[in-house]
């Protein structure tokens, strides 16, 4: 139903009543009495009835009839109490005295001694006929003072004494206490009393036949820890759970006694148990009193009109925000929030989830968690059970997420986009969708990932203080999947929580995995909590111990170790002091490391050592494998300028620029595809521009800034070599796109804007070359093929000087492509494709 078409004082019945308070005592403060009501009158419900009474009688406050529901009085002798003085109390329907009105007798409210009276009348003693009724004997028939039933003798006395024949291994005080604990009444000590001597095992597995007070007093007996004593469950379901009321006269639990009575919803239709009223008092299932408007409540702590699940000292919760009390789990053994905290088998979320009994689902057939119930009572698991039912958002049929104000469904989509969904947070006062039990993502982040940062400290060491600070720069939801217990970054984390020291780059090298410590490290470096360096070359110095491993010899491993620290590894690190180490250089360390590891490894299979190669053994060597064995040569020239190889020679390693290339009319069909579809992204269109028109390599495309453009509106031009090169339409709107945009897939911003035309998914470093080449892989352009038949042609058509300094090539490798040009012609690469 529309909450629209609900009356006032089922949507605001608080108002309908301080309006009407008011009216009569306008001195009074309209926030205390709002106050006085909701203290005198917690329950919502008994606050509706009672503004739906007043609104249709209001004299009810000034008049002193005892008609009404008992909160007209609550209400008037709180309010009393607070300086009311033209509210009457209600007065006794037969004695007219100003008395609590505790009873009802011919639709009047009366107090207890006229409710006293009217007992005594009705029920004349069965032994003497004296109106003096004080028990009842075991036919159900009234007694006097005077006649008490079984000849007066103790009943709680009889059942200690009962108890005892049981042989429970409990003194006679302790019983006699559990007894009294349970049960002080004596009339209800009689019924026990009875009750036992009519079922002898009653306490022993039988106790749904007993009187209400059976369940309870078996459980105190085991807690005290006698012996035989069994807690009686439900005879229908067969749970260990609270007999609260009775079903064919048996006691059974709530669940069962409502499966008993089904009645049709009134919204839906279906027979089904109750699980709520209407306004009016009809009937509604346990799924549409969710969806019933007048059923929710704003919640106290998130202010979201929901169906509320407790009541706590600042207001009633809804799901979402009720917090289980922590606990050690019984499943996982982890301290967390969990259901069941006081019994001795508490469970968290995920282990509850877990244990909940399986069972074939009817709408897919396998074997799963039941989540509902078909109308006939069949389990349906959490996919089926969600009826998906049209958006009014979209239109489309979608399981609903939440409901508008107005009651109308949405999906989630939906749902993100209503102005509903954005409330302001319970901590920060941000206007935005909640995230979790009415905060925003932000102040959720920030207090999971200071308690992982804790560990099991009472607070942050002072060294782990600037991780928090950098990870806080990350966008709120990125962070908080980082952190939840699942990830290798919450391990890590904990980790670093747990050590001692300063978080340093050594520190973050000692820890696995390697990729989410990649991620993490990158983003202390962003946020300014570690220093930059050169993770190209970190990698390649991490990467060296594994590759001479090996190298069995250890004379044959120094000297390799040797080699790579005073060759390569010296140059790259000199070479990092005034530029950035290419991811090309490094994979071609790479490359020359492992041949030579190669090397001396075939010279073992063949008895030989490096020592004693010679110039046959390499030649038949170089004889046997690919091109790209020529690597050695660098390798082997060390070794015989310092005499631990005899003088050997290898030929010098070049690169055949015209291997392979692909047919120019193949190459423009790329460009054409790049240019007119709109539907690829734009760092792919971009990218694959600039390397199939300006034949850049994917290393350099990656690293280009935006310091290199230059925007005059009219024409942007781009820094490749030493002169800017302008660029032609649609590739300035691209390039002016990317610059516009800058952020890649990073979690967290850097400290300084990042100057990347292609950033990647480390926040402040660009995307990797292998990245760029596997997302052009997948639109046909493979990156070196496509580089080589671009300088083909522009080495056609330009001068060496020319390229040289446009696309930022050396003289020397610009010569070298005019070369091959002019010796294959312009139509090379057709010639080839044919052949």
């Amino acid at each position: 139903m529309d909450s629209q078409e609900l009356p006032r004082y089922a949507t605001e019945p608080e108002a309908v009543i301080v309006e009407t308070v008011r009216q009569i005592e306008p001195g009074l403060d309209e926030h205390a009495v709002e106050a006085v009501l909701v203290t005198a009158i917690s329950k919502r419900p008994q606050r509706r009835d009672l503004a739906r009474v007043l609104q249709a009688d209001p004299d009810l406050l000034t008049s002193g009839r005892p008609e009404g529901p008992r909160t007209i009085e609550r209400l008037i002798r709180a309010l009393r109490e607070h300086g009311a003085e033209r509210l009457e109390l209600p007065r006794c329907g037969d004695c007219r005295k100003d008395l609590p009105l505790v009873g009802l007798g011919n639709g009047l409210r009366i107090c207890s001694r006229c409710q006293g009276r009217r007992l005594n009348h009705a029920n004349p003693c069965a032994i003497c006929g004296i109106k003096d009724f004080a028990s009842r004997d075991r036919e159900g028939r009234p007694r006097c003072r005077n006649h008490p039933p079984d000849d007066g003798r103790d009943p709680l006395e009889a059942i200690v004494t009962l108890i005892g024949a049981l042989s429970v291994g409990l003194d006679r005080a302790v019983i006699r206490e559990a007894v009294r604990s349970v049960e002080r009444r004596r009339n209800g000590q009689r019924r026990l009393l009875w009750a036992l001597e009519d079922i002898p095992d009653l306490l022993r597995g039988r106790g749904a036949l007993g009187p209400p007070k059976t369940a309870a007093l078996a459980q105190e007996l085991v807690d005290l820890g006698a012996v035989g004593v069994t807690i009686p469950a439900c005879p229908i379901c067969h749970r260990t759970v609270r007999l609260e009321v009775g079903r064919d006269g048996l006691r059974c639990c709530m669940r069962c006694w409502h499966a008993s009575r089904p009645q049709l919803c009134a919204l839906c239709g279906k027979s089904r148990p109750v699980g709520g009223r209407t306004h009016d008092g009809a009937p509604l299932c346990a799924s549409c009193r969710h969806t019933d408007p007048f059923n929710h409540r704003a919640c106290a702590q998130c202010g979201a009109m929901r169906i509320m699940v407790e009541r706590t000292q600042h207001g009633a919760l809804c799901g979402g925000c009720r917090q289980l009390p922590e606990s050690v789990c019984s499943g996982c053994g982890c301290t967390a929030p969990c259901h069941f905290a006081k019994s001795p088998a508490p469970l968290c979320k995920p282990c509850s989830e877990k244990a909940k009994p399986r069972e074939i689902c009817v709408g897919c057939g396998g074997a799963r968690r039941v989540n509902s119930r078909t109308p006939e009572g069949r389990p349906l698991c959490g996919h089926c059970g969600q009826t998906p039912v049209p958006c009014s958002g979209c239109g489309r049929l979608r399981r609903i997420s939440s409901r508008s104000p107005d009651g109308e469904p949405l999906c989630r989509h939906c749902w993100s986009k209503h102005p509903a969904a954005r409330r302001p947070c319970t901590e920060c006062g941000t206007v935005e969708q909640p995230y979790d039990r009415g905060r925003c993502g932000a102040c959720v982040a920030r207090q999971r990932l200071r308690s992982v940062l804790t560990g099991s400290r009472h607070r942050m060491r002072p060294e782990i203080e600037p991780v928090f600070a950098a990870l806080l720069r990350a966008k709120p939801h990125s962070l908080l999947r980082w952190i939840r217990p699942a990830s290798p970054r919450h391990a890590i984390l904990t980790a670093l929580a747990e050590g001692s020291g300063p978080i340093t780059h050594d520190t973050l090298d000692t820890l696995q995995p390697a990729v989410p410590v990649r991620h993490l490290r990158a983003a202390l470096v962003a946020g300014g909590a570690l220093p930059a360096r050169d993770e190209l070359l970190a990698q390649l110095e991490a990467w060296l111990p594994k590759i001479l491993f090996r190298v069995e010899a250890l004379d044959e491993r120094q000297i390799l170790r040797t080699y790579i620290t005073w060759g390569p590894l010296r140059r790259l690190r000199r070479r990092s002091t005034t530029k950035a180490v290419t991811y090309g250089q490094i994979v071609g360390v790479r490359h020359e490391i492992k041949t030579a590891v190669r090397f001396i490894d075939w010279l073992h299979q063949q008895g030989s050592t490096l020592t004693g190669c010679t110039q046959d053994q390499l030649d038949a060597w170089l004889d046997e494998g690919a091109h790209h064995r020529t690597l050695i040569r660098s390798f082997l020239l060390w070794t015989s300028r310092r005499g631990h190889t005899r003088p050997l020679e290898a030929p010098t390693y070049t690169n055949d620029f015209g291997q392979e290339v692909i047919a120019q009319d193949h190459r423009w069909n790329l460009v054409r595809r790049l240019i007119h579809d709109d539907t690829l992204d734009t760092v792919d269109r971009a990218a694959g521009l600039l390397l199939l028109l300006f034949a850049q390599p994917a290393g350099r495309i990656t690293r280009l800034t935006t310091h290199q453009v230059t925007d005059r509106d009219s024409t942007l031009t781009l820094q490749l070599g030493s002169e800017p090169v302008i660029l032609p339409p649609p590739l300035d709107d691209l390039i002016r796109q990317l610059v516009r945009r800058r952020q890649g897939r990073a979690v967290t911003a850097p400290l300084d804007e990042s100057p990347w035309l292609f950033p990647g998914a480390y926040p402040g470093q660009p995307l990797t070359p292998y990245s760029l080449g596997a997302r052009l892989r997948a639109l046909g352009i493979r990156c070196q093929v496509a580089r080589r038949s671009a300088l083909i042609e522009i080495a056609s058509e330009l001068p060496a000087y020319v390229i040289s300094r446009l696309l930022g090539f050396h003289q020397t490798t610009a010569d070298q492509w005019q070369r091959v040009s002019q010796g294959f012609g312009a139509a090379y690469a057709a010639e080839l494709t044919r052949r």
